[in-house]
């Protein structure tokens, strides 16, 4: 286990965390270019550096729509959550974190024999922090957000099972598309962009 494989696993276990217990969408689009940064170098383990950047500049595309969009749409919030909910996501996401811990040595030994454990940890604990995230809250961008967090978790798997140009368009194009409809149910969530137009004009 080299101590780059350490870094970028216990970056994405950091991300993921911010994002499940905070709703601020500045903090969660920093968080989640950096999730990708990270998984980025695990898919690089397995793949030729030419294809795993075309992950990483995807999702940082993903990342700046959705930034972009929540910067002229969103305006920051205004007061901070009760100390009790920040809390309740933070012992839900240790939760998830021990589970993961405890399930990945298995997946390793029986399903993924060929796989390195960081990989699989790293690409569980994408998805299954994911999963949290979708179920403690309702928020469109964030919901998008966690969606995207689950397939940076497959994709950091998948690349260390097969090396798959196909299916790497494919989610190339899933990618872009959960960014677009994210941008969109922004939009929507916020009164729509003559909204925008008229707070502007005031």
């Amino acid at each position: 286990m080299g101590a780059l494989e350490i870094v970028a696993f216990i970056l994405i276990v950091i991300t993921s965390m911010v994002i499940l217990i905070f709703r601020d969408w500045r903090i969660n689009m920093a968080a989640l270019a950096i999730q990708y940064l990270a998984a980025f170098y695990l898919v690089t383990l397995s793949w030729p550096t030419g294809m795993a950047v075309v992950k990483l500049i995807v999702g940082w595309m993903a990342t700046t729509a959705i930034a972009l969009t929540c910067l002229r749409q969103m305006p920051p919030p205004e007061a901070s959550e009760p100390a009790t909910e920040l809390l309740f996501r933070g012992v839900a996401g240790l939760l998830v974190i021990l589970v993961i811990f405890v399930l990945t040595p298995g997946l390793a030994e029986n399903v993924f024999p060929n796989v390195n454990l960081q990989i699989i940890q790293s690409g569980v604990m994408l998805m299954g922090m994911a999963l949290m995230q979708l179920g403690t809250h309702a928020i469109p961008y964030q919901t998008i957000v966690s969606l995207l967090s689950f397939l940076s978790g497959f994709e950091v798997i998948h690349s260390a099972l097969e090396q798959s140009t196909l299916l790497t368009g494919l989610l190339v194009i899933v990618n872009l598309g959960l960014a677009l409809v994210g941008v969109y149910f922004v939009i929507q969530s916020t009164g729509g962009p003559e909204k925008t137009l008229e707070e502007v004009e005031e």
